[in-house]
């Protein structure tokens, strides 16, 4: 699997994902843009703020292999934060990163009290009205995640009277309900914290099948052969970074770096290092 527009092979359901990384990426309208947005971003938020600080403040989640607690050291890993580092690198400043649940992420940056998110993110119109979005820096989409011994579910229509687990305020639970809503479908989404326990509760049977990004589920299963993927994608979406709504500043330098990434071939070594365990 590639990065970008090579990653995934082209799906159905692709509507879906511009409306909405998994149990990732897209909170709900309510949740993300609960205050209304600002029309410029607060000067504590401007990349000479930030210069003069001398520290880049990133909000992220925990969500392997873009960004979670080295086993060993504890500190922060995972492609989101070596792209943050080197925002911060181009910025010249240290970087703190700081991880906490996914709904409330988006939150922190409106209020300025975070200058940068990253955590694995999907681009959508939600979001986008709460936040400005960078640059794409890698592209995804849902699976469907089953038991290694399944032979019943293969897609979401297969699911009908039963429970499908979804990360709560994330791009799998609002896909699951509008897949439900659009097709009358009437399996029961039940919504979980986080990943792990979607995970658990399919393995323990309070769940048959789980929606996840592609990418944290392929990470997932490097180490859990009691699941599986069962086809292909059938959403595609765009992973990016928010900023506050009118830092033009900040969001000009994350995008030049995004791009500066693809251009000198770091990013493929990140994906290399972090997505494939190719490195």
């Amino acid at each position: 699997m590639k990065r970008k527009n090579k990653i995934l092979i082209p799906v159905l359901f692709a509507s879906l994902a511009v409306s909405m990384f998994g149990c990732k990426p897209a909170a709900s309208a309510a949740s993300e843009a609960s205050a209304a947005p600002e029309t410029s971003a607060s000067a504590a938020n401007s990349v000479e703020a930030i210069k003069k600080a001398g520290v880049l403040k990133l909000a992220t989640g925990n969500y392997k292999p873009f960004e979670f607690r080295d086993s060993k050291t504890n500190e922060l890993v995972g492609y989101d934060i070596d792209v943050a580092k080197r925002v911060a690198d181009k910025l010249g400043v240290k970087l703190k990163a700081v991880d906490m649940d996914f709904p409330a992420i988006i939150p922190s940056v409106q209020k300025g009290d975070y200058d940068l998110a990253i955590a694995a993110m999907y681009d959508t119109e939600e979001r986008r009205k709460a936040v400005d979005m960078t640059d794409s820096y890698m592209n995804t989409g849902m699976v469907l995640v089953t038991l290694a011994n399944n032979s019943t579910f293969h897609t979401l229509a297969d699911l009908n009277g039963k429970r499908v687990g979804v990360k709560a305020s994330a791009t799998s639970e609002k896909v699951a309900n509008d897949a439900k809503t659009k097709n009358g479908y009437t399996y029961e989404v039940v919504s979980y914290k986080d990943t792990t326990g979607c995970i658990a509760d399919l393995e323990a049977g309070r769940v048959d099948a789980v929606v996840n990004d592609q990418l944290n589920q392929l990470e997932i299963n490097k180490t859990d052969p009691k699941i599986k993927i069962v086809g292909k994608p059938f959403t595609t979406s765009k992973l990016a970074g928010a900023v506050k709504k009118g830092n033009e500043s900040l969001l000009k330098v994350v995008n030049e770096t995004i791009q500066e990434m693809e251009k000198d071939g770091s990013a493929q070594k990140l994906y290399d290092k972090w997505i494939t365990g190719k490195e």
